[in-house]
């Protein structure tokens, strides 16, 4: 017989969340001290203090509230997962799918995967956090988030991975820039002129690789972590850049045309996947979500380009 219930695992996770037991106990819509009392006899069951409590200043998680709060989590969604099958409409998803997503990755692939979502699955909400890569690796250990976007570069060694698709990197180019008559380059061609370069982690690391794999190195004059950012830099004729992820427009921002080209140059393509947590179990939601990316982006060269032109 279990001695710890659902309802007291919840009130951990939630004042947990929340940092106070007050909130815990709002949001739950019951009483405080029955919130207070339900962890407590937790904490006895379980033989670990959960929680810090502060005088007037909320709670804070232990070394061992640390440790189990990804578990209690995970209980949750489990749990939230069982009822939904039991119910009579067990073949539609419903509740909420959180997902992570590098930065550099979310304007261009996750609205399209959303909206098949919510084609598909309308009872179903995704909840996205897009952030940098610390941030979304250590939630994801966290149990805040259930599955996550990323690039195939610097994960950890125990993730559980899926595949996407791998892109091959292109330079950009402003109009009227002088190489756009040739239809590909090489790095080698533009070694002296002014480079702008994606300086987000991992995308920093992997495009510096491909000019130490060509044997030069790069005219840095601008960085910086958006991508957006760089693009528009690269519309001003401030110099060239180096890239992975294709916009949908050749239009900037601020309204600047610029132009791709592909590169002739025998570089590491660079692959996309999704990342669950190590030992974690995929939900309905988290299979139906790696599925749906599969069908949207695998086996193309360009994905971005291919959803829009189906759309």
């Amino acid at each position: 017989m279990l001695k710890v219930s659902l309802r007291q695992i919840g009130y951990f996770v939630a004042a947990a969340e929340t940092g106070s037991i007050a909130e815990a106990a709002r949001i739950a819509g019951v009483a405080q001290p029955s919130v207070s009392w339900a962890i407590l006899k937790m904490e006895e069951v379980l033989g670990v203090d959960l929680l810090v409590r502060h005088h007037a200043k909320g709670v804070s998680l232990t070394a061992a509230g640390h440790r189990l709060l990804p578990e209690a989590r995970a209980i949750l969604r489990m749990a939230e997962e069982f009822e939904a099958s039991a119910s009579s409409e067990a073949n539609e998803l419903t509740g909420t799918l959180s997902v992570g997503c590098y930065s550099t990755l979310a304007a261009n692939f996750m609205p399209p995967i959303i909206a098949e979502f919510a084609r598909r699955h309308p009872r179903l909400h995704i909840e996205m956090l897009e952030s940098t890569v610390d941030d979304v690796l250590a939630r994801l250990a966290g149990g805040e988030i259930e599955i996550a976007l990323a690039y195939d570069v610097d994960l950890p060694p125990d993730v559980l991975k899926r595949h996407i698709c791998s892109s091959a990197p292109y330079v950009l180019l402003c109009e009227g820039h002088r190489m756009l008559d040739h239809p590909a380059l090489s790095l080698r061609d533009l070694a002296d002129e002014p480079f702008i370069l994606l300086n987000s982690r991992p995308a920093k690391q992997y495009f510096l690789g491909l000019f130490e794999a060509v044997g030069i190195e790069p005219r840095i004059v601008h960085a910086s972590p958006s991508f957006e950012v760089v693009r528009s830099l690269v519309g001003q004729g401030l110099g060239y850049s180096v890239l992975i992820t294709r916009s949908p427009s050749d239009m900037t921002y601020d309204g600047l045309r610029v132009r791709h080209r592909a590169l002739t140059d025998e570089l590491p393509r660079q692959s996309m996947c999704t990342v669950r947590a190590a030992g974690s179990r995929a939900t309905r939601r988290a299979n139906a979500f790696q599925e749906i990316c599969v069908e949207l982006f695998s086996g193309r060269s360009d994905p971005v380009r291919a959803v829009s032109s189906r759309t």
